[in-house]
């Protein structure tokens, strides 16, 4: 009986020939499917397949391969913060906490306010110059309520930060209409920030149809890491966070955001609990997951505290709601990939589900 081959990776047809090489180089069998035989050299979606019982020793070989790359990047610096607020309570915490990683980690910080003016979908003839001059006073009301809260806002935050010893915190502000998501994503856009932060349920997102719909909506559309502070959060100061969750899905953004994870957290001391959840945890190709992940954990910082572990349960979000509460994180992280309508509809994400019921921060990054 032949042995069964399993799928190491899905690259373009050149980039699948220089791993072939690499891995058959090292001992490592390989094959290619999916290769079209009359233009080889343009084929996409090429997979390179392996004998299962040589999946734990590729995956090291891979691991091995990125190691000194990925400790290159570490070093860049969170140089900025995004804030988008809506005056709630959450914002609040949310601002407070960015304003805390920022001191740790020399960082400057940018408060958004999006603030959304009303639209008249059907004005009759008649009726379009009185009703013009009504839009434009309304415009000027919300803009002047809404600038006069940012800066009230912002002034408290300075004072908040002049108590904690964080004076030197640059923080400033920005304005703009238009929807809540939209208005975030575009701002990213020119901002280029290193990280948004952001609260979740405050009275601007009231409008959205399920909680924390904007902060997902945000993490779809931008490449950046996106901590959302749920409503039910309590902070208390971010030298508490000592414990994280890193939930693993064992593929390959795992190590741009273990990456990204260590260069926004490496200013504490910190234990990662990197967890999978599988309802076959003592498969060869889980195993072989496992081990490489421990194995870069350990040569891209051998002084950070890790425990690696895969759980066995069909119900992931209940699984990682006890290890919270078991291990009593401050922080969970984990990757978001970004799916159709239809499949959003019936099949809530990890991402959002964790929004809802976790009472800690969850710092979300982009596959």
């Amino acid at each position: 009986m032949e042995e069964k081959l399993i799928d190491i990776a899905i690259e373009n047809y050149s980039k699948a020939v220089v791993l072939k090489t690499y891995l058959e180089a090292n001992g490592v069998i390989c094959f290619l499917k999916n290769v079209n035989i009359l233009q080889g050299a343009f084929s996409e979606g090429v997979k390179v397949q392996i004998k299962e019982s040589d999946a734990e020793k590729a995956l090291m070989l891979l691991t091995q391969k990125h190691h000194s790359e990925e400790a290159k990047k570490l070093t860049m610096q969170l140089r900025k913060i995004l804030v988008p607020i809506d005056f709630s309570i959450p914002s609040q915490n949310a601002a407070r906490f960015a304003v805390m990683l920022a001191a740790k980690s020399n960082s400057e910080v940018k408060l958004l306010h999006v603030f959304n003016s009303p639209v008249v979908d059907m004005i009759p003839f008649t009726d379009v110059a009185s009703i013009q001059i009504d839009f434009d006073m309304n415009y000027n009301i919300l803009h002047k309520t809404a600038k006069e809260k940012l800066a009230k806002f912002h002034a408290d935050l300075l004072e908040f930060a002049k108590q904690i010893g964080a004076n030197s915190v640059p923080i400033g502000y920005t304005l703009r209409e238009g929807y809540a998501a939209y208005g975030i994503i575009e701002t990213s856009k020119k901002y280029r920030p290193g990280m948004i932060v952001m609260g979740t349920k405050g009275e601007g997102f009231k409008s959205t149809e399920l909680v924390g719909s904007v902060a997902n909506e945000v993490s779809e559309e931008t490449h950046l890491p996106l901590l959302v502070i749920p409503e039910k959060a309590v902070l208390k100061g971010i030298d508490d966070v000592k414990n994280v969750l890193y939930a693993t899905n064992f593929d390959d953004s795992d190590y741009t955001s273990i990456r990204k994870l260590l260069r926004i957290v490496s200013p504490f001391n910190i234990k990662i609990f990197c967890v999978h959840v599988s309802d076959k945890p003592e498969s060869p190709a889980i195993r072989a997951h496992s081990s490489a992940l421990k194995d870069y954990f350990k040569k891209i910082n051998p002084k950070l505290a890790v425990e690696c572990s895969v759980i066995e349960s069909k119900d992931m979000v209940k699984s990682f709601i006890d290890i919270i509460k078991e291990k009593q994180i401050n922080l969970v992280a984990l990757t978001t990939i970004k799916r159709s309508i239809i499949y959003k509809l019936f099949n809530p994400s990890l991402s959002k589900q964790m929004i809802y019921q976790s009472d800690v921060p969850v710092l979300l990054f982009h596959a």
